[in-house]
């Protein structure tokens, strides 16, 4: 499927590889136009990894003849699935004039406000005509991804400050020592409001539509504890709803003080985190320290090495994602159609850090295990069972030709998965992905999707799936069973 190279890891393409040409190309190149928008896009990469990152994107409002430019509807949108993430970052000194409030007003004025509205016309624009959405200035390169139909899609506003925190901090720390400078969130103060109340935010859009504001180093912050797709826009998500919902006000010693509470507060029964809402017409007040107390729990230590394994199933994500984007892949597919690249690994990707980490050990088991020339297999489920891994290692001999070993492998693939239909019978889809051993001097990786639909086999079907499983002795269906994705995001110290 994939060039080899002689490496431990699986790397990413470069420029170097065979090219069929392919939409995301103009992601090669992409960087930011300012230092924070290069930081910005940088982050995005690291988290939502980079096919659905997409920065300084255009409409073709304004624009006349082929030689102009279109207009830039955000700094940075992530498409995912029905998510919509749109980020405006403004980065304004804050002025040096002894009036504080009017120094705030002025940067609030530029670094809040036109953010607000910057994101509150790129929703409007994509509602209004999500087909005129461009990677490019001349508006020549559509995006390689579709928008969601409007009755799904989810619009997340989120503007990102910097220019603030040093004064922030001198501020606050001259009334009591030891504020962090993030920003206050007060649900109090809409629109205008703003411009006396110097490191505050509440609603900058007069019509109260929510708007994450965060300066660069809480979003630094929030993005390393949340750094997936699926963890990071639940917790968007659900700050909303608690903002627009509960029924209450808010004042909330800075983003970093909400997020521990969210990170603390798993719900028993579904393991998901959450906001416990609090009785209807309160203001609540959420103080300072819970953050620095997290932080320094042994349960914090303990989460962060757990995950450290899980970062192998981004590695795979992204290794295949860079050669959609260098036009070098060719992807193994139940169904192959237009978008089924994006497709497979946005299944991959919606999976949480949590469930990474089993992902992310199977990788590292089966890939230790085929060292041994074993060739190994592993079949990992969602807890709702409706999603199936079906993970399988097969040893390289260099003496044997690749393309020989390649084909082999993908057939074990297809068979390993079909034995997965067999177990599962409840599943909705199933992914299968095929590696060499860790010591192989090649790294390519082989990646099958099945849309289930509720297939079913008769009974002959069954019988013969099961007889060249048990031929090429990969599964006996009828004793192993897949490992259920299930593990407690802080271990116990003991």
């Amino acid at each position: 499927m994939n060039q080899s190279k002689r490496v431990s890891q699986f790397p990413h393409a470069d420029k170097s590889f065979p090219s069929k040409g392919s939409p995301w190309s103009t992601l090669k190149e992409a960087c930011g136009t300012t230092p924070t928008e290069g930081a910005l896009l940088d982050i995005a990469r690291r988290s939502f990894l980079s096919l659905w990152s997409f920065p300084n994107v255009y409409t073709d409002e304004g624009r006349r003849g082929k030689h102009s430019d279109g207009k830039e509807l955000c700094d940075l949108m992530v498409v995912f699935g029905n998510d919509i993430l749109l980020f405006s970052d403004k980065a304004c000194v804050f002025p040096s004039v002894d009036d504080l409030n009017l120094a705030w007003s002025r940067w609030y004025r530029r670094a809040v406000e036109k953010s607000a509205r910057q994101l509150a016309g790129a929703e409007n624009w994509i509602a209004r005509f999500p087909t005129r959405v461009f990677l490019d200035a001349k508006c020549s390169k559509s995006l390689p991804v579709q928008f969601p139909p409007a009755e799904q899609r989810r619009i997340h506003l989120i503007a990102v400050t910097h220019g603030a925190s040093a004064s922030a901090i001198k501020h606050w720390n001259a009334i009591a020592p030891g504020s962090s400078g993030s920003l206050i969130i007060d649900t109090q103060i809409v629109g205008r409001e703003h411009e006396d109340k110097p490191f505050v935010i509440g609603w900058p859009l007069e019509s109260k539509r929510f708007v994450h504001v965060l300066d660069g180093e809480t979003l630094a912050l929030v993005l390393r504890e949340l750094d997936t797709l699926n963890d990071f826009v639940d917790y968007l998500g659900k700050k909303q709803e608690l903002m627009e919902a509960s029924g209450c006000d808010f004042v909330i010693t800075g983003e970093e003080e909400l997020l521990a509470v969210y990170l603390g507060n798993i719900d028993p029964k579904t393991g998901e985190h959450r906001f416990r809402k609090p009785e209807p017409g309160h203001l609540v007040f959420l103080d300072e320290g819970h953050w620095n107390k997290l932080r320094a729990s042994t349960e914090y230590r303990l989460r962060a090495q757990a995950n450290e394994i899980s970062y192998l199933w981004d590695q795979l994500i992204e290794y295949q994602a860079s050669h959609v984007i260098h036009g070098s892949s060719e992807l193994t597919m139940g169904e192959t159609t237009k978008g089924s690249e994006e497709h497979l690994l946005r299944v991959m990707a919606s999976e949480n850090r949590l469930s990474r980490r089993m992902l992310g050990e199977s990788i590292r088991f089966l890939r230790a295990k085929a060292n041994e020339k074993i060739r190994a297999t592993r079949c990992i489920v969602t807890p709702n069972k409706n999603r199936v891994f079906a993970m399988l290692a097969l040893p390289y001999i260099p003496e044997q030709a690749h393309d020989v070993y390649r084909d082999y492998r993908q057939y074990l693939l297809y068979l390993y998965c079909q034995g997965a239909m067999l177990q599962f019978p409840e599943a909705q889809e199933i992914l299968g992905v095929a590696f060499e051993h860790f010591d192989s001097e090649t790294v390519s990786v082989d990646f099958l999707y099945m849309r289930l639909n509720g297939s079913q086999f008769d009974s002959a079907d069954r019988t013969e799936i099961t007889k060249h499983l048990r031929q090429e002795n990969i599964w006996n269906h009828s004793t192993i069973s897949g490992g259920l994705i299930k593990d407690a995001e802080f271990p116990s110290a003991s």
